[in-house]
């Protein structure tokens, strides 16, 4: 069980890194990037990361016998969370596109929606680093990790065991 949590702890460390390191490689609002998006590279290891610490949280709530009721409140609870984190990072991007508005319109003198929705509507886009991987989408990332393993558990493995008794 410790190499299960020393594994998991680690895989969360790795990710955190990876999250800061993408937030820095942010471009200055007025500024492009000559090279696009270059943390695009540090983005792939994410979902195998994700897949990982998921899997590795089965395991944990298997060996723990979480009860069901206790299981599906958390589930609830993180359901929630989760909604509540994404609606939060919605309303936070369109302030960062406003942000950007108002320096595209300051710098170049003339007010360009569309500009500013091309440059924000793609997470291959430099702009968009510091709103998609921040301390709040790091904690959404583990959330959601907890989740798929509680849900996997709650389904897979509850069924399990009711057919060995």
């Amino acid at each position: 069980m410790k190499k299960i949590y020393l594994t998991l702890t680690g895989l969360l460390v790795l990710s955190a890194g990876l999250f800061w390191l993408i937030n820095k490689m942010t471009v200055r609002p007025g500024l492009i990037s000559g090279n696009g998006n270059v943390a695009i590279l540090f983005m792939m290891p994410l979902p195998l990361l994700f897949i990982l610490a998921f899997v590795l949280w089965y395991f944990i709530f298997k060996k723990i016998h979480l009860r069901l009721p206790l299981a599906g409140g958390t589930l609830l609870g993180l359901a929630v969370v989760i909604a509540a984190g994404i609606y939060y990072q919605q309303l936070a991007l369109e302030r960062y596109r406003t942000h950007l508005f108002h320096v595209n319109k300051e710098l170049h003198g003339r007010e360009d929606w569309d500009y500013i929705r091309s440059i924000t509507a793609s997470l291959a886009s430099p702009h968009v680093n510091s709103q998609y991987f921040n301390g709040l989408t790091y904690l959404l990332f583990v959330a959601a990790t907890i989740f798929a393993g509680l849900l996997t558990y709650a389904i897979w493995g509850r069924q399990k065991n009711m057919r060995i008794r």
